[in-house]
């Protein structure tokens, strides 16, 4: 059973109410899209969902309803739903183009629907229909369609937690590492130059930092990239201001000149210059670099 409040029973038992289905999307890179999939635009619980419109994005059209798959048990319950973007836009860029750059991988999904005795009164509360993570989105020239899964998926995970191998198991920052990310990092401003994936930044960086920000964050401070994270791929060994930062996978805005950001250090998770001794922290290293290969195991 949903929990539902009594108004929004009394409401369900008339049989006379308008219904909109309702899209949230925490995506892992931070920032949080609405959207609505009713005529028009609606407010709920202090949000505001924005419909289609005359922009898009649609959601669960008519011809093709969001399909549930789920079952009593631990099996893993699925959701499969079409998107028709139309001329919408995902943090300044076309919303296939963000479906292609992998903005909404991983984000959190909640289906919620709206049942209301007019439309726009949603003071009786809302069901929640699915809560799951995008396992996969397929796109086309005009179509995109997601898969999510519910949270069930993680008792896939495989145990034990700690795998024995030669790269130290901990995140770099978490409380097994005990690292203090504030004491590595750097505030640099982006100058003219900047795409997508390499950004040219002025003064603020150590020229004998070099590698250090190698595996590491790169953080949108101010500009369109605010709040958004990437990972660095590259940054050279003699870093020095106005040589490029290469990150794995790209901004969905180019950088403006003078937006700021925060350079995290990276860490190969080994016992080499850029790993735990590059902290001071290898008495809390958790690898085990000297585990014979399986060549040799065997």
């Amino acid at each position: 059973m949903k929990p539902t409040s009594p108004e929004l029973r009394a409401l369900l038992a008339t049989r006379q109410f308008f219904v909109a289905d309702l899209y949230t999307f925490a995506l892992v890179g931070g920032g949080v899209l609405r959207y609505c999939g009713g005529d028009k635009d609606l407010t709920a619980n202090g949000f505001s969902y924005p419909a289609g419109g005359q922009t898009g994005p649609y959601f669960d059209r008519k011809d093709n309803k969001a399909k549930f798959h789920q079952k009593v048990g631990v099996e893993v319950d699925t959701l499969t739903f079409d998107v028709l973007p139309g001329s919408a836009t995902v943090l300044g860029e076309p919303f296939l183009q963000a479906v292609y750059d992998g903005l909404f991988d991983g984000a959190e999904v909640t289906i919620e629907r709206a049942y209301m005795p007019t439309y726009g009164d949603t003071r009786r509360g809302l069901l929640r229909m699915f809560v799951g993570r995008v396992a996969e989105v397929d796109y086309g020239r005009s179509l995109a369609t997601f898969t999510v899964n519910s949270h069930l998926e993680l008792l896939n995970l495989n145990l034990p937690r700690n795998l024995y191998q030669t790269n130290c198991v901990n995140n770099l920052g978490d409380a097994a590492c005990g690292v203090n990310l504030s004491s590595y990092v750097t505030s640099p401003a982006a100058r003219s130059g900047c795409t997508q994936s390499v950004l040219i930044f002025t003064g603020a960086i150590d020229p004998s930092l070099g590698g250090a920000f190698n595996a590491g964050k790169c953080v949108g401070v101010t500009g369109a990239n605010a709040g958004l994270a990437r990972t660095v791929q590259y940054t050279g060994t003699a870093y020095t201001p106005g040589d490029t930062i290469q990150l794995l996978t790209p901004f969905p805005t180019a950088p403006a000149a003078g937006d700021s950001f925060q350079v995290f250090y990276g860490c190969d998770k080994t016992l080499g210059q850029n790993g735990c001794p590059k902290f001071n922290n290898t008495p809390r290293f958790k690898g085990f670099p000297f585990v014979p290969v399986p060549v040799t195991a065997a």
